[in-house]
């Protein structure tokens, strides 16, 4: 049953001014603890946690939401495990007031329930389609942005990857790796009597590699070719249900092949220039993908970030972040996600990017939202001749030549996009003749050369032009965005992976640092303004903050 916490409220500074001595209590009203208390605590709505429990009168009641929520965040914020987030609640008073707690002994949930939570949220989550966590980042930022009077005008974007934190498989060191999983579910009965198929593999697909000697990889990887065949004809109808038989077809699947020949196996390996990036990395994490770049390699996912970057702002806020397999492209993110980024920024007119994100589908929605796009670098090759396009299909496009001698041109409407034609005469006597894109379509009986464009194509160049448009101090703010990005490392180990696995647990990771950076940044600003200043009148419940454009805590 459903139980907000309210216990906080009341009397919440008076009662922690007495458990202190004035000077440790003078520190606590200036500690990260409790602005966390103040900036987030005090603003989750814990009604938006309510599906999450039973709706029976007589069910036990829950664990208080607000607790369990920023618990979650503390452990992204200071990086923390769980059991040392038991360990700080517990001692750390900073840490207690962070969670609204009133004294040094209440524990306001074990570990097990925070997991517990943990489970239900990622449930729900299955359900739905909705990661409730998200819904606080939301709320938490939309607010934020109001009352500091963030200007969210102009934007940046980009785009980071994490590793999962699985075990780095060959292909043939996973293929074994699956087969010992398989037979970890079978009957005691089936595996007596299948003993013979997995007894090779049951060491695991990394200590199975340690056996091989040197040019025996293929050959082994053609005899467990036979081994899948024959499992995925016998097991099939008995073990369809069972998560690690799914593994198993699954990886059948998109490592071999069926072939219908007479003089060979009908299963053979597909060539691994077949395999695509999407295949499974790892049975630990079934939605990790696989990326390449500048010479890394990545399995797991990748996360959008973006942030206000306006001038005039002395403070800079995440507003949105998206979380996408790392074989997801740029563009397609950005695509996307613009309506909703318009929808919760509805003032956004400038949104920074590299080369990656835009696209055709890009440059029709931003077109839409009114949104100038400023690209940093151009994806692909430079034209050799620009030619200028301008327009667009409601009102017609005009097309001017680099040629000086060759007066615009308007374009009429083709059967599948849009064509210009040039006088063929003056085009012959054109410096950039040999290099015109019209080459492709000459025809000197009608004395034209034709040139076909997308209705795009306008779109497209007035994105490559837009950064010499823009002051030059705001030619450079894409690049700030990239400390966001080394921010959204934060919970990698010395390894560069992550401490977890999954496609939930890596939204969770990404809601939660969106909440704690804006939060840190917040802190910091007020903090640097000098306005973590909190006078308290013990004689009664009167207390108020001094902090300008920020919140109000009275």
């Amino acid at each position: 049953m459903f139980v907000a916490n309210t216990s906080h409220e009341q009397g919440f500074l008076e009662i922690w001014s007495t458990l202190l001595s004035s000077d440790k209590f003078a520190r606590l009203l200036k500690s990260k603890g409790y602005y966390f208390y103040h900036l987030i605590f005090r603003k989750i709505k814990e009604e938006d946690f309510k599906v999450l429990y039973s709706e029976h009168p007589l069910s036990a009641p829950n664990s208080p939401v607000n607790c369990l929520v920023g618990a979650i965040l503390l452990c992204q914020h200071r990086n923390w495990s769980h059991e040392e987030l038991v360990d700080q609640i517990e001692f750390n008073v900073s840490i207690r007031v962070a969670l609204g707690l009133k004294d040094l002994e209440h524990r306001p949930f074990c570990a097990r329930t925070l997991y517990n939570f943990k489970n239900r949220l990622a449930k729900h989550n299955q359900q739905t389609g909705e990661n409730l966590l998200e819904k606080v980042f939301e709320s938490l930022t939309s607010e934020q942005l109001k009352e500091l009077q963030v200007k969210t005008s102009i934007q940046r974007i980009d785009t980071v990857l994490l590793n999962s934190n699985i075990q780095a498989y060959s292909r043939l060191s996973l293929l074994v790796e699956v087969l010992c999983r398989l037979y970890k579910v079978l009957s005691k009965e089936d595996q007596e009597e299948y003993q013979m198929y997995f007894q090779p593999y049951l060491q695991g697909g990394q200590k199975y590699m340690y056996t091989l000697k040197k040019g025996e990889n293929q050959t082994r990887l053609d005899y467990i070719s036979t081994i899948y065949y024959t499992l995925y004809r016998m097991l099939g109808d008995k073990y369809k249900t069972k998560q690690a038989y799914e593994i198993f077809e699954r990886v059948y699947s998109e490592h071999f092949e069926v072939i219908q020949t007479k003089d060979k196996f009908p299963i053979q390996l597909r060539p691994q220039q077949d395999l695509s990036s999407d295949i499974l990395q790892s049975p630990d994490d079934l939605e990790a993908t696989f990326r390449s770049k500048r010479e890394e390699s990545y399995q797991g996912f990748a996360i959008a970030g973006t942030e206000t970057c306006h001038p005039d702002n002395a403070l800079n806020l995440v507003t949105s972040l998206v979380l996408a397999t790392n074989n997801t492209d740029d563009s397609v993110i950005l695509e996307d996600n613009i309506d909703r980024m318009k929808e919760h920024t509805p003032d956004l007119e400038e949104l920074h990017t590299d080369g990656g994100f835009p696209s055709e589908g890009v440059d029709i929605k931003a077109d839409k939202h009114q949104i100038n796009l400023i690209q940093t670098a151009v994806k692909g090759a430079t034209p050799k001749v620009p030619i200028a396009v301008q327009g667009n299909e409601k009102e017609g496009f005009t097309v001017n030549c680099p040629n000086e001698a060759h007066p615009p041109v308007i374009a009429q409407k083709a059967k599948k996009n849009w064509k210009a034609d040039f006088d063929i005469n003056k085009c012959q006597t054109c410096p950039f003749f040999d290099q015109c894109p019209t080459k492709r379509e000459r025809k000197y009986k009608q004395g034209i050369a034709i040139l076909r464009f997308k209705a795009t194509e306008s779109l497209k160049q007035k994105r490559h032009k837009a950064i010499q448009k823009i002051p030059p101090e705001r030619q450079t703010l894409r690049s700030g965005v990239e400390k966001l990005m080394g921010l959204m490392r934060r919970g990698e180990k010395n390894t560069g992976k992550m401490r977890f696995t999954g496609r939930f647990n890596f939204e969770l990771y990404t809601f939660s640092m969106g909440i704690v950076i804006n939060f840190e940044r917040i802190f910091k600003y007020l903090e640097t303004k000098n306005e973590l200043f909190l006078a308290f009148s013990g004689s009664g419940n009167s207390w108020y903050v001094s902090c300008q454009r920020t919140f109000d805590f009275t």
